[in-house]
């Protein structure tokens, strides 16, 4: 046979009992009708409201500061008897001394604490008519906690939607980075292998960089003498001529200017160069590649194949640039640009600034 009794958790105030000199709020009788209003709360135990305060109370009061946390969970682990949160018999007498040698702070923190605690309904402090809280009825009373159980249980449940809403949204970028990454893969891998096996695939738009017939045979002869993994060089077969980028690279690069005779120069900054000029010009960078970059075979085919003449550009801006490090690193990193021929552009135009002392 069950009972429908409730325990009576809150006998009648004694008269010893008073607020004592500590500043109170405006909403202070709110708070005690709060604090009354609590009969005791079956299966609940100290951990799990520990559990609950760490995690819930900032949506609850996000005005709280770090010490004001720290001391309600010091308050609430005063709290040895797993009855008392049934009973309703939640008064605890840790001193202002006490709870500052457990925090490490002050007196005059503590009290500031406590009062912030009791400003924002989490505690009632209770007074002897001397002013303390040692004796009797008075005490830190944590019934306005207890009473606010139900209010953390919702804010934890909200924190713990967020939490796997936020979850499943990382997944779901994650599973889409990687669906992009295989159709990039396999996009990459089949331009190599069409490349590799003088086929043509008609959903790749390849240029043509067409000199006279035997321009390249300079760039094999010097890539069969090249070791292994240095065989990078496709852009005569591959891309047309970006005059603009041509001008720009000869104007900016000095490395590229080390690369060529003075007769190249001139008609490479004349007003129609020849295909011989332009031709050592893609001989000069694959040589400063191959000397001077450390880059995948693979990788560069790549970037020429999707940038032309850009990825050249990249190649001595890598090497020429003021601060790079690692030229193998800094060249990686521009041949992922989308845009690449903009962004060599305006580089060339700064390494031509710097070599005029005006960067």
């Amino acid at each position: 046979m069950t009972s429908n009794i409730s325990i009576n958790a809150n006998p009648e105030p004694r008269k010893d009992v008073r607020e004592g000199t500590a500043a109170r709020t405006d909403s202070y009788k709110e708070l005690l009708d709060l604090a009354d209003g609590f009969t005791g709360s079956p299966q609940v135990t100290t951990a799990s409201v520990v559990g609950l305060v760490t995690r819930a109370i900032a949506q609850c009061s996000p005005c709280l500061t770090d010490l004001s946390v720290r001391l309600l969970i010091a308050l609430i682990e005063h709290i040895y008897d797993e009855k008392a949160w049934r009973t309703g018999r939640l008064t605890v007498f840790p001193g202002n001394k006490r709870l500052a040698e457990m925090t490490g702070k002050t007196d005059r923190s503590i009290r500031r604490a406590l009062s912030h605690l009791e400003a924002n309904h989490w505690i009632v402090r209770r007074y002897t008519e001397k002013n303390t809280r040692s004796s009797g009825c008075a005490g830190i009373d944590l019934r306005p906690l207890a009473a606010r159980l139900y209010e953390l249980r919702q804010a934890e449940a909200f924190l713990d939607e967020k939490i796997e809403a936020a979850r499943e949204n990382s997944q779901a970028e994650r599973d889409d980075l990687a669906r992009i990454q295989i159709a990039t893969k396999a996009t990459d891998i089949e331009v190599v292998e069409q490349e590799e096996s003088g086929g043509e695939d008609s959903s790749v738009p390849h240029k043509s960089y067409k000199l006279n017939p035997g321009s390249t045979n300079l760039v094999q002869s010097r890539a069969s003498q090249a070791k292994r993994g240095q065989d990078v060089d496709v852009t005569k077969s591959l891309i047309e001529v970006d005059s603009e980028i041509v001008f720009l690279m000869v104007q900016a690069s000095p490395s590229l200017q080390n690369q060529l005779s003075p007769a190249e120069l001139c008609e490479l900054t004349g007003p129609e160069p020849s295909a011989q000029s332009i031709e050592a010009v893609a001989t000069a960078v694959r040589w400063i590649l191959m000397h001077n970059v450390k880059l995948r075979p693979a990788v560069w085919k790549l970037a020429v194949l999707r940038h032309g003449w850009a990825a050249l550009a990249a190649v001595v801006v890598a090497v020429d640039r003021q601060g790079v490090r690692d030229p193998a690193s800094y060249l990686y990193s521009m041949l992922k640009a989308a845009r690449l021929r903009d962004t060599v552009r305006h580089s060339l135009r700064a390494l031509e600034q710097q070599d005029s002392g005006f960067a």
